[in-house]
């Protein structure tokens, strides 16, 4: 009997209501996954963004119990610069450590959070934030000429400066981008022919923050990326149970909310003298001593508290911290947009969110409208403005969403119990202990996730 086998086809920021409604039309190989598979909406993990979503996919964890909260994270309860995010922050095991151990061979590419990259039992091209030529991208070393020759040109982990390149140049590198990972995935699986295949493409991202509302170019990706998939597929055994995942989705970005603007308004943050003009918040420019609280930008908003004890300087009593942060919840919950009516703020304790709150975690998360704002750090001459009509670090249509795509199928036709039926409830921490499951893996406990029922035995 053959082994079981998964291919795991990541699509970064895959929007299920394109994939699956307006231009379902323009993938026509994923409807066919869907027709004889199974297929639903994703629920991403919080905050939904690329790090930690991957890695809390591959794991079963959530970023508290891996203590990744983003890109880039505190490192300690000092005012330094944040860290970015490596590999090695990664204590979990992943799915292909589990597989490794169990004799089988997996190989890993583009898979977010994987720099440098690590021996495992078979191969792994790291993903984004490797920097473009490093020897520690890939593993085993000697596959490094192998990648060029594969993709027929440079192997490319990312696009750089993906918000301010020309429109048509950034178009064309999208396409030759995902063009390269999939050659390279055919590569690869040629050369291993892995019982786990788990890799990441990083381009439906780029594209939405870049492209959204722009029909054609939405459209011609999409369909490129299902040709690209289709052709994958048809290479893998056929007993291969292939998901086609993304970990959150898209949605338009209303704004920018000057979360360090609101802080100062009320109060909350004190600076030693104003800026002349908008710039990025600086330790160097707080007032410490003064200051209760802080926050730091992106797609999402991290607040923290300047807590005595705790932080240098702190000005909030340790005693005082929980009606602070109550305070700040309910104020920022309450906050009207620029139309007067709610925002539509969402503010998360990350105790009450994650099974544990390691290394250094936000005192708050905030959703700035439900995650059709961006928050922004950005300070000013005066504490106007609060809101904006964009992105304080680049031009930038899209902002996430909490649903990504999910979609089940075997690889050689063969339909799955209840072709073509809509999943419901199914998140990104499931897929650790199904497909632990499926492979035959003894996976550890103590995650969100569960083992989706509907996966043959």
């Amino acid at each position: 009997m053959s082994p079981r086998r998964v291919a795991v086809i990541g699509l970064d920021c895959l929007e299920p209501s394109l994939a699956f409604g307006s231009l379902a039309g323009r993938m026509p190989f994923l409807g066919s996954l869907r027709g004889r598979g199974r297929w639903g909406r994703l629920t991403s993990c919080i905050p939904p963004i690329t790090v930690p979503a991957w890695m809390c996919m591959a794991t079963g964890q959530d970023p508290g119990q891996l203590g990744i909260y983003g890109f880039r994270n505190r490192s300690d309860h000092s005012h330094g610069p944040l860290d970015t995010a490596t590999a090695e922050m990664v204590t979990a095991p992943r799915l292909w450590d589990l597989a490794g151990r169990a004799g089988l061979t997996s190989v890993v590419l583009g898979w977010p959070l994987t720099f440098p990259a690590a021996p495992l039992k078979g191969a792994m091209v790291a993903g984004p934030l490797t920097p473009s030529g490093s020897r520690a991208g890939v593993w085993p070393a000697s596959l490094g000429p192998r990648l060029k020759r594969w993709a027929g040109g440079e192997y490319l982990y990312d696009i750089k400066d993906f918000r301010s390149a020309p429109r048509e140049e950034l178009l064309e590198q999208l396409e030759v981008m995902a063009r390269r990972r999939f050659a390279v995935a055919h590569g690869l699986r040629g050369l291993y022919e892995p019982e786990l295949l788990m890799m990441v493409e990083m381009s439906p991202d780029r594209l939405h923050h870049a492209f959204w509302g722009d029909e054609a170019a939405l459209a011609g990706h999409y369909a490129l990326i299902d040709r690209l998939v289709g052709e994958l597929v048809a290479t893998l055994p056929p007993e291969t149970l292939v998901l086609v995942v993304s970990d959150h989705g898209a949605r338009t970005l209303q704004g920018g909310l000057c979360m360090n603007q609101w802080l100062r308004g009320r109060g909350y943050l004190k600076l030693k003298d104003p800026p002349p003009e908008p710039c990025p918040l600086s330790a160097e420019m707080v007032d410490w001593p003064r200051t209760r609280a802080w926050a730091e930008g992106g797609y999402y908003s991290r607040i923290y508290l300047n807590i005595a004890g705790r932080e240098p300087s702190g000005a909030v009593p340790p005693d005082q911290a929980e009606a602070l942060a109550a305070q700040l919840a309910a104020e920022l919950e309450a906050l009207a947009g620029p139309d007067g009516r709610p925002l539509g703020n969402r503010v998360y304790r990350p105790r009450d969110i994650y099974r544990q709150v390691n290394r250094v975690a936000p005192d708050l998360i905030l959703h700035p409208g439900g995650l059709a704002w961006r928050a922004l750090a950005t300070v000013g001459p005066g504490p106007e403005p609060i809101f904006t009509a964009g992105n304080d670090t680049g031009p930038d249509g899209a902002n996430h969403a909490q649903q990504g795509v999910l979609v089940a199928a075997l690889a050689g036709g063969a339909a799955l119990a209840k072709a073509g039926q809509e999943v419901q409830g199914a998140s990104l921490y499931d897929l650790f202990p199904s497909l632990a499951a499926w492979l035959g893996l003894d996976a550890p406990a103590g995650g969100p996730g569960a083992a989706w029922d509907w996966l043959p035995a």
